[in-house]
């Protein structure tokens, strides 16, 4: 009985601490705005419980109470509940850290005194164990870890709403929280009460939208705070588990990397020119730079190892003595340590570095630079390492330099590969100009194939004097391709990830690309996106024809027959709805996959999800493990978006925990897609497609087919506010001036409906899907419920839908539909929602035999209900600041107020329910 009480007083010290956090938040409100201020935040915090407790009063006295603040008192209150989240995050967060780092240092403990030890569950060794416990030989775990290829790439959108300077106060306070007992805590220590109120003074809302290096910066600040020392941590943790279960088996170099957008996704962004591609890279660059001359100031002071003292192969005395001549520093340097040969090659190969890191793409070449690459810097860390392991010192060639040489491996000189995206129609305009066809994107299909096949035939890459005779809009996709190949000229291969075709319709759409390619002199791994429900439909056709087409036959060839494909998780859930998306990735994985083995293709997937279920988010073992099919070759590529970056990856434990998820349902799902397709039972198919027809008519009816829905949708969120707040740096609609479902960025979409307590994404149309097998009695209900037992797929479907719709509050939800101005489309649609609602809660009991939602995860929930009477005040804030901003004609000081207002109320909303980019 020890464990379950240790459980329960590590929750109840969370809890005290969220207590002791929450008291000094008071005393600091009361001292910094008055007793007012806190009385009115203690009157909504309770009158938002009461009105949780079923008090109908309460609600009404709720918005009244919100009703009488100025945007000045409205700002306040936003501002005490806002950072009561900021709290309660940074203390469960700091719970689940002292969880893990228990438990990770037990384990340790365990393995060096030789004693037996179960490692943390979805652990990298975890996975080791499993595929040891089922059988799987040596021969075929080697081949497993060979094709091991894990990338997870950086995105930028809209739902990114923390300020730098915020994450950087929040890790500040983190760290320490972690450094206090509860106890202390509890009497408020001055450094924790100094970080309160300074992030009571600090604006959490930006002066102006952000640009697209000032995104890069914030994707750069997690690869310095954290992932930099993390990755070689995680490379040995898997070779060590190789070690104990599998010795002899070898994991490659490089087997987990990061790739990034930002400064490379021209979809919908006039931002990212070509110019700020350049800078970004040189910015990526100059990272991976700092961090390694960093790295190697260090271990250059740790490998002092005297020539006095130990021996040194003829070699490293002669690239010492190379060292020494290369520079004035490096003579200083050598006649300072002269006995000390590491140190002297260290240090040289660190002035050589810090000597290139601000070589920019757009600065002419200058013809007498040297320039180090990767390549250069891994010969010369293997050298020493090899010598250290030749003489007395071996030990020395174990921790940081070894760390070091994994950091080369993984980060390269860049340290994430900067991808290149663009909309397939910005492709054929400027292919329509070079071919000299002002009709080229009016005629038929086979018609473009021809044309192309016959330009690609002949093509030969374009001097620059050419280049510039074409007009803007082809050169915004020509210049960033010229930019790309000088890239790999001066930067390296590396610098650069692959080329993705958003939207991408037909075989021409990647044809185009591949001549715009040639003539820009690049060769870049090409990735047509499939993101509707039409386009998943037939991505494995139009992949097929793909291969077949004689005239790609060479970008194969020159890819070792490697083909990427992306799969667009956000864009097919607002297409068609939860549940037929869901359906429809699974179906077009199971057909690529079918396609790529006819055509004896390697192939990547490249999953576009986001942090909301909506989206493609929840745990990634579990969505990983649902689907494995596309694992066959190993490798993966997953985007990493919005909220996520900021509570995945700005801590080293808790980064860790994820990306070794992440490895663990790679592995095993590498070695269940390579035993083969399981089959399904027809049954189970069959009521898929069922259910999946009956949701789409659901979920269209009300989308696409109902012309006031638009209209609801735009009055009843914020979404026309979210719009105009400074986030990020890519326009909410793809196309200027467009309101369209279809122009809509899928992000901002589902942000919306997830402010508003809708959760429309996540959820609608599940009912109605599920519903059509229920009515068949009994043996329907019994058929939904083996599936939900049975298929990894169909019950992570479910689970993540429950989680959704626990977080979306129909109460709430009515509250922001009384800004519709229309009373007969506010009680049409509102009605269509809400029996929506309650048909798929009932639906979701049925199939999971529970009483109510998320009850097989009672924390969870609890956490849900515990954190709702202090989102409430949140959404009723928002609430009216929405309905004076769309009032009658405000002053400018109050149009800024509510402006402030509302976007603090938005930080607070996302930070109390989480993962809602």
């Amino acid at each position: 009985m020890a464990a379950p009480n240790k459980a329960l007083d590590q929750l109840n010290n969370l809890r005290a601490e969220v207590r002791s956090l929450g008291n000094t938040l008071g005393r600091t409100i009361a001292a910094l705005e008055g007793e007012k201020t806190l009385e009115t935040v203690e009157t909504l915090r309770t009158l938002a419980k009461s009105s949780r407790a079923g008090e109908a009063a309460a609600a009404r006295s709720l918005a009244q109470a919100v009703s009488r603040l100025t945007p000045a008192e409205a700002l306040n209150q936003a501002m005490a509940f806002t950072l009561y989240f900021e709290l309660v995050n940074l203390a469960e967060e700091n719970f689940r850290i002292r969880l893990l780092r228990e438990r990770n240092q037990k384990h340790r403990n365990a393995l060096a005194a030789g004693t037996p030890s179960e490692p943390m569950r979805e652990s990298i060794e975890t996975a080791v164990r499993e595929l040891k416990a089922a059988g799987v030989p040596k021969a075929r775990i080697q081949k497993l870890v060979r094709q091991l290829d894990i990338e997870l790439v950086f995105t930028a959108h809209p739902t990114e709403s923390k300020r730098r300077t915020m994450l950087e106060k929040l890790a500040t306070l983190g760290a320490i929280l972690r450094r206090h007992t509860l106890e202390e805590i509890q009497h408020a220590p001055d450094d924790i009460k100094r970080e309160i109120v300074s992030l009571w003074l600090t604006d959490r809302s930006r002066t102006e939208r952000p640009e697209v290096a000032d995104e890069a910066r914030t994707g750069l600040w997690y690869f310095d705070r954290t992932l930099f020392q993390l990755l070689p941590r995680l490379h040995e943790d898997l070779q060590g588990a190789l070690d104990r279960h599998y010795p002899g088996v070898k994991a490659p170099r490089r087997w987990l990397s990061f790739g990034s957008w930002i400064g490379g996704d021209r979809d919908g962004n006039p931002g990212v020119t070509a110019e700020v591609t350049a800078q970004v890279l040189r910015m990526n660059r100059r990272m991976a730079i700092k961090k390694l001359a960093e790295t190697l100031y260090n271990l250059a002071g740790s490998l002092t190892v005297s020539d006095r003292r130990a021996k040194f192969a003829p070699a490293i005395r002669r690239m010492a003595e190379q060292c020494r001549d290369s520079s004035e520093l490096m003579a200083r340097v050598g006649q300072r340590y002269p006995r000390e040969p590491y140190r002297i090659i260290l240090s040289s190969l660190r002035e050589q570095l810090m000597a290139q890191a601000e070589a920019g793409l757009l600065d002419a070449a200058d013809p007498k630079a040297g320039r180090v690459t990767p390549a250069d810097v891994r010969e010369t860390l293997a050298a020493i390492a090899a010598d250290l392991r030749h003489g007395r010192a071996a030990p020395l060639a174990g921790g940081e330099l070894k760390d070091t040489l994994t950091a080369v491996d993984v980060f390269g000189l860049s340290m994430a590969r900067l991808d290149l995206r663009q909309h397939s129609a910005w492709h054929a305009k400027a292919v329509a100009e070079i071919l000299g066809r002002k009709d080229y994107e009016q005629l038929p299909e086979a018609e473009k194939q021809g044309l192309l096949t016959g330009a690609l035939a002949g093509a030969k890459e374009l001097g620059a004097e050419k280049l510039t005779g074409f007009s803007t809009d082809a050169r915004v996709v020509l210049d960033p391709l010229r930019l790309a190949a000088r890239a790999q000229a001066e930067y390296g291969a590396d610098a650069l990830g692959i080329y993705v075709i958003s939207m991408t319709n037909e075989v021409s759409d990647v044809l185009e690309v591949q001549l715009l390619q040639a003539l820009a002199g690049v060769r870049l791994p090409i990735a047509p996106l499939f993101e509707t429900l039409d386009d998943l439909q037939r991505a494995p056709a139009i992949l097929a024809a793909l291969v077949e087409n004689p005239a790609y036959a060479p970008v194969l060839a020159s890819h070792g027959r490697h083909q990427h494909v992306m799969l667009g998780y956000s864009d097919s859930n607002k297409d068609c709805g939860y549940l037929t998306a869901n359906w429809a990735l699974y179906q077009a994985q199971d057909a690529i996959m079918r396609v790529c083995k006819q055509h004896q293709l390697r192939i990547t997937l490249f999953h576009g999800r986001g942090g909301s279920i909506a989206r493609g988010g929840g745990p990634a073992a579990k969505a990983i493990l649902a689907q494995p099919v596309g694992l066959k070759d190993g490798g993966i590529r997953v985007t990493e978006q919005g909220e996520v970056l900021s509570t995945r990856y700005h801590d080293v434990d808790l980064a860790h925990r994820v990306l070794e998820q992440m490895a663990y349902g790679v592995l095993l799902g590498a070695n269940e897609a390579q035993k083969g397709a399981r089959q399904l039972p027809k049954r189970w198919v069959q009521a898929m497609e069922e259910m999946s027809a009956a949701s789409l008519a659901a979920y269209r009816e009300c989308v696409h087919d109902d012309p006031e829905f638009l209209t609801f949708w735009r009055q009843a969120t914020p979404i026309d506010e979210i719009g105009e707040l400074n986030f990020g740096s890519r326009p909410t609609y793809r196309r200027k001036g467009s309101v369209s479902v279809a122009d809509l960025r899928a992000i901002p979409w589902v942000f919306s409906w997830m402010q508003s307590r809708f959760n429309f994404p996540g959820w609608y149309g599940l009912g109605r899907g599920l519903d059509v097998i229920l009515r068949r009695g009994p043996a329907g209900e019994k058929l939904l419920r083996e599936m939900y037992q049975r298929w990894p797929f169909f019950q992570t479907a479910i689970a993540n839908a429950q989680l959704t719709m626990c977080k979306a509050d129909m109460s709430i939800a009515k509250v922001y539909a009384s800004l519709v101005e229309d009373e007969g489309i506010r009680d049409r649609v509102l009605t269509r929602i809400l029996d929506e609602f309650r048909l798929a809660e009932k639906a979701v009991l049925a199939v999971t035999g529970q009483g109510e939602l998320l009850e097989n995860e009672p924390v969870l929930a609890r956490s849900i209900k515990l954190r709702n009477p202090y989102v409430d005040p949140l959404n009723y804030l928002q609430v009216e600041m929405i309905k004076r901003r769309r009032g009658s004609r405000l002053k400018k000081a109050d149009r800024e107020g509510i402006r402030a207002v509302l976007e603090l109320t938005v930080n607070g909303i996302a930070g109390g329910l989480k993962n809602t980019g």
